[in-house]
């Protein structure tokens, strides 16, 4: 899943001009992320692209810093949006960034869900989120439902800014994940990072 932020603010730019002359917008990167909702995509990359207050947008990538604050922001902004049916995948990925990652940092849950897409394009999994997340021994909640609660909310933006690209990987090349609590002993394993509660691998 490597996307750059720098390309990540590119698609952003190129979105909201499409949106605002009102002209086809360019399709994402992955097309198997088209089906979430446009008023999610747009809502969440003005988040994170400032206006003069005239009709022109500012594209200074200065104006955008890939930060936690700001991450926050975009999954504020998302969270906030009326409800909108996902697709079957994106609330795959929203359910396992919920049951495994909520009340961890922002920057926590978006490490979980870009784990679950690095897992779709690594080849080694399932070839879709929803496979990768019931494939057998994975996950444990797997046919649990999520509470209508405010961190179902927040899950579903992580997922949907996971989704459609629009920040950099947390987590960069990861594809598997534990808790603290826990020591797998992977020592075939790279550790990335340690987010909240989790500690994060990617295969050497």
């Amino acid at each position: 899943m490597p996307i750059s932020f720098r390309v990540a603010f590119t698609s952003a730019c190129a979105l909201l001009l499409a949106a605002a002359a009102q002209v086809p917008a360019p399709a994402f990167a992955d097309t198997a992320f088209a089906d979430v909702p446009q008023e999610f995509q747009l809502t969440a990359l003005a988040a994170v692209i400032d206006s003069n207050n005239d009709d022109d947008v500012v594209l200074s990538e200065a104006e955008v810093k890939p930060d936690t604050a700001s991450l926050r922001q975009l999954v504020t902004s998302i969270a906030a949006l009326p409800s909108a049916d996902l697709s079957d995948d994106v609330r795959c990925l929203a359910t396992a960034v919920y049951f495994e990652s909520k009340g961890e940092p922002i920057e926590g849950q978006l490490a979980v869900a870009q784990v679950i897409m690095n897992r779709v394009e690594s080849g080694r999994f399932a070839s879709s989120m929803c496979g990768v997340v019931r494939q057998p021994g994975q996950f444990s909640f797997v046919y649990r439902a999520p509470a209508a609660d405010a961190e179902w909310r927040i899950a579903q933006a992580v997922a949907i800014v996971a989704a459609t690209g629009n920040w950099h990987e947390v987590a960069p090349d990861t594809t598997y994940f534990h808790a603290k609590r826990v020591a797998p002993g992977w020592s075939s394993m790279k550790r990335v990072s340690s987010i909240g509660n989790h500690v994060f691998y990617a295969r050497r």
